[in-house]
């Protein structure tokens, strides 16, 4: 009996196990050639999608049925995930770079437009050809529905038959699909080897323009001189209110104690202020002089000590309505949700895995510390429940028909845009009773690592099949490299300017790219290379607009 008789018995060709050996297989294959270096870049997961092209071009394929599960069941858990770390710091950075993202994007997808026309145009086709080119080139498949549903009704007033249109169309589209998918991971590679950007020094950059916009927290420590402060409570010192500063330790005739918000400041008195270092600069010399001592080399009964929020009975309360300073001596003065440093401010709502520093006497900390939860398992258990629920809820939201003026049928947002959107909301929230959003960090990376891999490799495998046999069939090689050029020239000229011009970052950069593009590979790719969530949010800042323009560049396409 011969090895291939033997494979068949065990994986009998067209069989579910055998299905999932090959996927199997292509990821393992393709996550290995991604890890080589080449000039210092490597491919990393986004090699998954080549070696599923190979796999399917030498026959290795795999039930199409299959592969569209795995591929939409894959991409979901990744987007759900990615929504869900990113969520907390959507929103600030949407009013940051919004407006500027959407503009770009919206440039590449009209200047991607006419260049399909003028393609056509050139070369003689029938106009309607520019449509997929164009859906093709940017790999849109809901603005090839709305061209091809155009194509119908426009096909009796133009005197040409709609099935061989629309046949057609889908040539075109179909061929230039593939490269409309993975063109744009080639593009953030040329760019990164173009401007020899270091990622490490990105990310500071990045870092750096983040504390413009939420400055970094600081720690000084004053002692009050100034007579004009003496007699006055915290709560009425008028340069405090609403510049997040807060006071977590006063030292006053050797004894240390937490102030609160009725304490009257004394000459002679030793603070410890916290808040943003511009605030701090001009409190200083207001109460008096920076403090010869530090606090908190000062021995008593203060200390410090880091918390997290696993309690569900505090989950979405205030800090006011806590009360800690009040109840236990303890004031809470700092609080990191997915990595991000957010103000202890008195409206602020706790969240399953909150990160907060507490300041107070021993006694009162242990009591603060049951009140918080601060259980570690808590923290480390996956609750299964939200996880299914959110991606419920994902499909559902991605599967509700818009309908627009104009717009022949309705658009959905799909199974990119609405888990990722619920996700958000979700991180968003918190929790709604005792149902927790929140998901460990290990589990996290886990879901986006096995989505990304899965999701690409059955990109590749719905692509692969006979990949080369498309190329020269009829148009196919002219149409491809057409496909190629609208994939590449516009998003190109509009990276540049983004870079030599507005001096965009490039991680933030990447992920324009695949949101104007509307490429999850490329997002994946762009996630995997930066290590930064930061092109994520642009690309779900841009999605929106890049997924709902096209629909009607293409009608306009298929009318021309």
């Amino acid at each position: 009996m011969t090895l291939s008789n033997i494979v068949q018995s065990i994986l009998p060709h067209g069989s579910i196990s055998a299905d999932l050996a090959t996927l199997s297989l292509a990821i393992a294959v393709g996550i290995a050639l991604g890890g080589i270096r080449i000039r210092g870049v490597r491919l990393g997961v986004a090699a998954v999608l080549f070696s599923a092209l190979v796999f399917g071009q030498f026959g290795l394929s795999i039930d199409p049925q299959v592969v569209e599960y795995f591929r939409d069941f894959a991409l979901i858990l990744f987007v759900y995930s990615i929504g869900l770390q990113m969520g907390p710091g959507f929103i600030a950075s949407l009013r940051e770079e919004g407006l500027r993202l959407n503009l770009l994007a919206m440039s590449t997808l009209v200047l991607g437009a006419l260049l399909s026309a003028v393609i056509i145009i050139l070369f003689g086709l029938p106009r309607y050809l520019s449509a997929g080119v164009f859906t093709g080139g940017f790999a849109t498949t809901p603005a090839l529905a709305a061209a091809q549903d155009t194509i119908r009704q426009i096909a009796g007033a133009r005197h040409f038959e709609p099935q061989q249109a629309v046949n057609q169309l889908n040539l075109a589209y179909s061929v230039a699909y593939p490269f409309g998918l993975t063109g744009p991971i080639l593009i953030v590679v040329i760019l990164r080897m173009m401007f020899r950007v270091n990622l490490d020094e990105e990310r500071q950059k990045l870092a750096a323009a983040e504390e413009i916009n939420r400055p970094k927290l600081e720690i000084a420590d004053i002692e009050v001189t100034n007579p004009t402060c003496s007699g006055v409570a915290l709560r009425d010192h008028r340069f405090l209110q609403n510049r997040g500063v807060l006071f977590t330790r006063l030292h006053r005739a050797s004894i240390q104690t937490v102030p609160t918000a009725s304490t009257t400041i004394q000459i002679g008195d030793f603070l410890r202020a916290f808040g943003p270092q511009s605030a701090l600069d001009e409190l200083i010399p207001m109460m008096g002089r920076p403090s010869p001592i530090n606090l908190s080399d000062v021995s008593g009964n203060i200390e410090r000590k880091e918390l997290v929020v696993t309690r569900r009975q505090v989950l979405g309360k205030t800090l006011r309505e806590l009360n800690l300073i009040n109840n236990h001596g303890v004031t809470i003065t700092r609080i990191a949700r997915a990595g991000i440093d957010l103000p202890a401010r008195a409206s602020l709502k706790l969240q399953f895995g909150d990160n907060v520093v507490a300041v107070g006497p021993m006694q009162g900390l242990k009591s603060v510390e049951a009140e918080l939860g601060n259980s570690v398992e808590a923290l480390n258990y996956t609750h299964l429940i939200p996880i299914f629920i959110g991606v419920w809820l994902g499909v559902v939201v991605g599967s509700i028909p818009i309908w627009f003026p104009g717009l022949h049928g309705s658009l959905r947002i799909g199974l990119a845009g609405g888990p990722m959107l619920v996700a958000i909301v979700l991180s968003r929230l918190g929790n709604i009773g005792p149902v927790v959003w929140y998901m460990p960090p290990a589990a996290n990376q886990l879901l986006r690592d096995f989505g990304m891999a899965v999701f690409l490799a059955c990109v590749g495998f719905s692509s692969g099949d006979h990949f080369v046999q498309k190329l020269v069939y009829q148009h196919g090689l002219p149409l491809i490299v057409w496909g190629a050029a609208v994939t590449l020239i516009p998003m190109f000229i509009v990276a540049l300017f983004a870079r030599l011009v507005l001096k965009m970052n490039f991680i933030t950069l990447s992920g324009l790219i695949a949101g104007a593009m509307t490429s999850s590979p490329t997002l994946l790719f762009a996630n995997e290379i930066t290590a930064s969530n930061a092109s994520a949010v642009a690309y779900a800042t841009v999605y929106p607009l890049s997924m709902l323009l096209p629909v009607f560049l293409a009608q306009l396409l298929a009318t021309s």
